[in-house]
């Protein structure tokens, strides 16, 4: 009788920042992980001014790309009439889909996914969910999600799925290990070396080893083409570089603003609770009046047992206006307009890893053309929630796997295997699992 073999399909996300989905099959037992979105500021979606179209939604997601066609996923009067692609009804799989933590670029699907195929999350990142849908910052969809625990073994036919706590700027952030009758499997998920204390990677890295890796799918976000002059080969270090700013830096860094500005003003990604901790701790230390927007408040009572503030229904403008020493207002993006209330008044707009990111999104520049038409200096006191370039490849030599895939990344080709082969997958490729290797399969 003929072995029944183990595949690898990557479906999106590899030279890309998110979006990243794969599937692990067995036989009639398959694993999907992640189900979110690629970040592109140009796709019509973006577009505000476009109205989208609710009972539509996978069907155009589906044309415009935005969602990867794995078959057997998607419920069939999502997929709509005429559709080619195998529905969950239709399915030879039995799937489960795992998510690894709340970011959109890794999650921002999942609702679309079929209610007959189980998602998993972290419990804590259940617990998260449940509190952003309570605020109405669910994701599209209806249905139901299932709780897996740290370092507790999940079985799903042959295969035995561990979720591994990681260092990520949301709470509950995994990386999955997975056992397969023809291997090991580590899919890192997003994460970070440095940003809590004590560190969160060292025991990841060992429980890791010691489950044993055959294959690392590694995310690669922080890496970049090469400086003129610079080596394309990353060299791995674990240390923490001198000019590398970390969570643990960031309140100084924000005592020694509030105390020498008037006005203060913060964006943040509310995700992020550390961080929004960080923000009411900075407020109170300072003497100022955290004012938080209504759905953050929301989850700062919920999610931290913090009762120290205020909210933005309950403090007016002209109060704030008139002794800006003592507040410290949040101003999330799609409430800038705000801050023209406070033209004139001189201070300072913290922005704390919020959105728009970076320059990459085009509203960031609209961003800052506001600000300094308001007459804030813009600070930013942040920290990333990746690793950076030495840390992604002292983790690739560290785990030491047979095979290192990296992906999540515009530039993956820039990590290199110590040991071992160096896989840059492609799309619709599929790879057979063998011997703790993989094999690309010729496309028929």
């Amino acid at each position: 009788m003929q072995e029944t073999a183990t595949y690898l399909k990557f479906w999106a996300g590899l030279t890309s920042i998110g979006g990243t989905v794969i599937s692990v099959e067995h036989g009639e037992h398959r694993l999907v992980f992640d189900f979110g979105f690629s970040y592109n500021p140009n796709n019509i979606f973006g577009d505000k001014q476009v109205r989208l179209r609710p009972a539509h939604l996978v069907h155009d997601y589906l044309l415009l790309d935005m969602i990867p066609a794995v078959p057997g996923v998607y419920r069939q009067r999502d997929l709509g009439d005429g559709a080619s692609l195998l529905s969950a009804e239709e399915s030879p799989w039995q799937t489960m889909v795992l998510i690894s933590h709340l970011h959109l670029d890794h999650m921002g699907a999942m609702g679309l996914v079929s209610p007959s195929v189980p998602v998993f999350l972290t419990a804590e990142s259940l617990g998260l969910y449940s509190a952003l849908c309570a605020i109405g910052e669910g994701v599209d969809g209806e249905r139901d999600y299932s709780a897996c625990r740290f370092d507790a073994p999940l079985a799903h036919g042959p295969f035995v799925i561990t979720p591994l706590r990681v260092d990520h700027d949301v709470p509950g952030a995994c990386s999955f290990h997975i056992r397969t009758p023809h291997g090991n499997l580590l899919y890192t998920g997003d994460f970070r070396l440095y940003g809590t204390t004590p560190p969160v990677a060292p025991q990841w890295l060992e429980a890791a080893r010691t489950l044993g890796v055959d294959v690392l799918v590694s995310e690669g976000t922080t890496l970049r083409a090469p400086a003129e002059g610079e080596s394309e080969w990353i060299t791995g270090d674990g240390s923490l570089p001198d000019n590398l700013t970390t969570e643990d830096m960031l309140p100084g860094k924000l005592h020694a603003l509030l105390s020498n500005t008037g006005l203060a003003v913060f964006n943040i990604y509310h995700r992020n609770l550390r961080r929004l901790g960080m923000m009411l701790d900075a407020g109170r230390d300072a003497g100022r009046t955290v004012v938080l927007e209504r759905g953050t408040a929301y989850l700062a009572r919920t999610l931290l047992a913090r009762e120290d503030f205020a909210e933005t229904s309950d403090i007016c403008a002209s109060l704030i206006k008139g002794n800006p020493t003592q507040y410290l207002v949040q101003n999330s993006y799609r409430n800038c307009l705000a801050l023209l209330d406070f033209a004139g008044v001189g201070g300072s707009y913290i922005h704390s890893n919020g959105t728009p990111l970076g320059d990459f999104d085009p509203a960031y520049a609209k961003l800052r053309a506001l600000v300094e038409k308001c007459g804030l200096e813009f600070h930013y006191v942040g920290a990333t929630g990746h690793a950076i370039p030495q840390h992604l490849q002292y983790v690739a030599d560290t785990v030491a796997p047979k095979v290192l895939v990296p992906l999540h990344s515009f530039w993956p080709q820039r990590l290199s295997a110590a040991v071992g082969q160096r896989v840059l997958p492609e799309r619709g490729l599929v790879y057979r699992f063998k011997d703790g290797t993989l094999e690309a399969l010729p496309q028929v």
